[in-house]
């Protein structure tokens, strides 16, 4: 099941919950999904951010949110996504707001892509795809405080790949396309429920449903033996709440799995009240979408 080992490098990057709740647990404003727009860009390619803030009494409206493009390649002794550099230095914000348009540096895919930057000692190399052939370039959101980074994927020309081979991936290759979050559903054992009165204390399936289209196949390159081989994305949820607990924090469908939907348990509170709830969809080639809603528990 591949998808999960993608799970931490899709993410957002330094978003902690709070030390002893569990990660799904939102107990104070917390930077938890951003959705690009395109899902893949080339270089200068403008792209639209939209950011998904939680807070105890729901989801923030405008936060006060900077947007940085961290150009710093990760050094080889650094065993994470991106430099740990992108979450420590001072960066020149591109943007502020909730939804903002920053266009991708025209070097993206040499200082995150297959190309090697310039270099006096001839020590750098290019960066490596992940499994899906992919390059990402970072940005780093600041809120409060509270620092974040999210990777725009990146659409960069093969390297080391024959004429033949080049021509057959651009005719075959469609950039990724953000997945399609389409509903919500509540059952207590096999008796369907509404949102709006959920038992309190029970423990309660929700299910998730995204659009059968939302996991795509993509052709990938493999150097070595000089071949595209058919990929198909993996697609996993993450799971945010305000109260109850859910059995699992990520819950999805690996690339061999075509069910459009995910199934999360949820402890319902004791008491009667309302509680918020927001899922971010993901897939495996940095697409994501995401939802937020109002549950109501009932005595």
């Amino acid at each position: 099941m591949r998808f999960w080992g993608l799970v931490a490098l899709q993410i957002l990057l330094g978003c902690s919950p709070d030390m002893g709740h569990p990660a799904s647990l939102i107990t104070s404003e917390r930077i938890i999904g951003v959705r690009a727009v395109p899902a893949e860009a080339g270089p200068s390619d403008t792209v639209q951010y939209t950011s998904l803030v939680a807070s105890p009494s729901g989801t923030l409206s405008e936060p006060s949110l900077l947007w940085c493009l961290c150009k710093l390649r990760r050094p080889v002794d650094e065993n994470t996504p991106v430099s740990q550099a992108c979450l420590t230095d001072d960066l020149t914000a591109s943007a502020q707001g909730d939804q903002v348009s920053i266009r991708t540096p025209s070097a993206a895919c040499v200082n995150f892509g297959p190309l090697a930057p310039p270099s006096s000692s001839g020590t750098l190399r290019p960066t490596d795809p992940d499994i899906t052939g992919g390059y990402y370039q970072p940005v780093r959101l600041d809120l409060n405080g509270q620092q974040a980074i999210v990777r725009e994927r990146l659409r960069c020309d093969l390297a080391g790949a024959s004429l033949l081979l080049s021509q057959e991936f651009r005719a075959r290759y469609t950039p990724n396309q953000n997945p399609v979050l389409v509903s919500l559903s509540a059952l207590v054992g096999d008796t369907p429920v509404a949102l709006d009165g959920l038992p309190a204390g029970q423990r309660i399936r929700l299910v998730a449903a995204w659009s059968p289209e939302s996991a795509e196949t993509f052709p990938v390159f493999d150097a070595v033996s000089q071949t595209l081989t058919e990929q198909r994305e993996s697609l996993w949820l993450s799971w945010f709440t305000t109260d109850g607990k859910f059995d699992d924090f990520t819950t999805g469908r690996a690339e061999d799995d075509p069910s459009a939907w995910s199934v999360n348990t949820w402890q319902a509170p004791a008491q009667a009240g309302t509680v918020f709830l927001w899922l971010v969809l993901h897939d495996s080639r940095g697409g994501s979408d995401f939802a937020a809603y109002t549950l109501t528990v009932a005595p």
